[in-house]
């Protein structure tokens, strides 16, 4: 404590020392918000992207899938076909799988991923017997088509569906954590703005402490001198700052004005 009386802090340095701390406190705040919330629009933009391409090549892998699929139940059917039926394009498949990797924001769509592949390979292996199978009577290419074909298809789509449904809800969770990331980046802002403004209330309070009233009570004690010849005990003890050495000043005029005067009479 003793340190602390030492020092003496005029009115303007009390002043400005207040203004400053308010400033400071205003421009962290702003500096905080600022990158909390770029990292975290950074960080949330790449998850929306990533789970948007992973609904896009999902569903592109469903829609390709399935329209394979009815192609050959198509082609199957009939007689007389020359040509043989074409299935899903193995290269063009693993090259969709691979993409969907990279962009792949949770250990649930991997999870899922994987599961799709082994299906598919189930289902290729299956439909490769579709080269001898197509040189079979009509009867027996439908009876493998739905009781073998079909079957490991069913399962096959299945695991593509629900990788496409858990890419949809990725995608509605990070934009719901985009919500939730503006308000968190903007918490800090929001602190520091009502600390700043907790500060302000607590300046005007010390300042009309400090200043202002020390100067009506100064200017009152002068006008009650002036009019009825009062004494002037206006006295306060604030670190010894201008308005403190000031009220001596006027003490001792008023002092000296009454020795005057005494001398007179």
């Amino acid at each position: 404590m003793p340190k602390f009386k030492k020092i003496k802090l005029g009115v303007r340095s009390k002043i400005l020392a207040a203004s400053f701390v308010i400033v400071m406190m205003l421009m962290l705040s702003g500096i905080m918000a600022f990158f909390e919330f770029g990292r975290m629009s950074r960080y949330i933009s790449t998850l929306i992207s990533n789970s948007i391409q992973s609904v896009d090549l999902s569903r592109n892998l469903l829609n390709t899938c399935d329209r394979y699929h009815s192609e050959l139940f198509r082609q199957i059917g009939e007689d007389g076909l020359l040509a043989q039926p074409e299935t899903i394009p193995t290269e063009e498949f693993e090259a969709s799988i691979a993409k969907l990797y990279t962009v792949l924001s949770s250990k649930e769509e991997s999870a899922m991923a994987d599961s799709v592949r082994y299906a598919y390979s189930a289902y290729m292996q299956v439909s490769n017997e579709v080269e001898y199978m197509w040189l079979a009577p009509q009867e027996d290419r439908m009876n493998w088509y739905f009781n073998r074909l079909q079957a490991v298809y069913e399962k096959f789509r299945s695991y593509l569906q629900r990788l496409s449904d858990s890419s949809q809800t990725i995608l509605t969770d990070n934009y719901n954590s985009l919500q939730d990331s503006y308000y968190r980046s903007i918490m800090p802002g929001v602190v520091a703005n009502a600390a700043s403004i907790v500060l302000i209330v607590l300046f005007n309070y010390f300042l009309i402490l400090y200043v202002i009233r020390p100067i009506v009570r100064m200017a009152k004690g002068i006008r009650e001198y002036r009019q009825y010849g009062k004494r002037y005990d206006v006295t306060f003890d604030y670190g010894g700052d201008q308005i403190q050495a000031m009220n001596e000043e006027i003490k001792e005029i008023i002092d000296e004005n009454k020795s005057t005067k005494s001398r007179q009479v």
